[in-house]
């Protein structure tokens, strides 16, 4: 296997990946864990093949409509890689399902102990097995993809014991895999530096109401238009809904109105060479970029007055209305 690499992840990472990165340094690896295959247990991708982006447990919300707690394990690969049965066992899902796309899970016995594998994302989750099927270990299973809520090629990889949801329990795969000596670090070809932020930062996608609680049935507290910067903590949340704060004021929000990324109104062009982007709407404010003739910029605010709150060249800030063109 190559040499292991460490990175840590930041704000153009996160944007370019499917997930905003998180990961932990390379664990030493046993013998048998090096080869990928012990008795019983083979890692689901190819040893150097992939990489560990999103790790196990509370996160921000890498794209719109993502979970604030995750369940599994991102491994980064190429699209059409190898995903493999890391045990014998038989297939209880392999198709459609909600948020994956498409996504084959497996039951298998470990330890005298139910356990399944869910592997999300793939390509056609029903290409290569179907329900009810037997499968062995290290079985081609699917390959992997970007289906789903996703932007770009990886698997999401999920260890549940006794049950699938219902009164199952989700186990981190990291730790789970390590201890059944297929260490998922000793067949990376790189990882992210594995860490959970203080805060998160989102924004809203639309005029949202900021409730009380968790659902329609609670009170409004105030209407938030659209893209106004919000903060929440990694894994708060509930069902569709997350708790977010807008001003100091805490609150819940549904999640498709929530999107770590501001919403574009519209595309304009600048008409004049030097136009100035500013922090605040006036002349006297501080100038935060020179912008040239025919430069695209982003309203991220309805007009207002003589302003235009735009989003260019990774800044965000005022420019004269009169200076855009459609």
């Amino acid at each position: 296997m190559g040499a292991r690499r460490t990175f840590t992840s930041g704000l153009v990472a996160a944007i370019a990946l499917a997930v905003v990165a998180a990961g932990a340094s390379t664990a030493a690896a046993s013998p048998a864990a090096a080869t990928g295959s012990v008795p019983g247990i083979t890692r689901p991708l190819p040893d150097d093949s992939y990489g560990l982006s999103s790790y196990y447990g509370p996160r921000c919300m890498p794209i719109r409509g993502a979970s604030t707690y995750h369940l599994g394990q991102d491994m980064g690969a190429s699209r059409g890689t190898k995903v493999k049965a890391i045990r014998k066992g038989t297939v209880v899902k392999a198709g459609s399902a909600p948020g994956f796309g498409q996504v084959v899970v497996l039951r298998h016995s470990v330890d005298g102990r139910r356990i399944y594998t869910v592997h999300g994302h793939v390509v056609d989750g029903d290409r290569y097995v179907r329900t009810g099927q037997r499968v062995k270990q290290g079985q081609r299973i699917a390959d992997v993809g970007s289906s789903g809520t996703s932007t770009s090629p990886h698997l999401h990889f999920e260890v549940w014991t006794d049950e699938y949801k219902g009164s199952g329990s989700t186990r981190d795969p990291i730790t789970w895999m390590r201890a059944h000596g297929a260490s998922l670090y000793a067949g990376a070809a790189w990882a992210y530096t594995r860490s959970v932020p203080s805060s998160c930062t989102y924004f809203t996608t639309g005029s949202v109401n900021l409730r009380t609680g968790p659902g329609t049935g609670y009170r409004v507290i105030r209407t938030v238009p659209v893209n106004r910067k919000l903060t929440a903590k990694p894994g708060d949340s509930s069902g569709a809904w997350r708790k977010v704060t807008r001003l100091g004021t805490v609150g819940w929000m549904h999640a498709d109105y929530v999107s770590p990324w501001v919403t574009s109104l519209g595309t304009r062009y600048v008409s004049a060479n030097g136009l100035r982007l500013r922090a605040r709407p006036s002349t006297r404010s501080d100038v935060r970029a020179t912008l040239s003739k025919g430069t695209a910029v982003s309203m991220i605010h309805p007009p207002k007055g003589d302003w235009v709150k735009v989003y260019v060249k990774g800044k965000f800030g005022y420019v004269a209305r009169e200076y855009l063109r459609r």
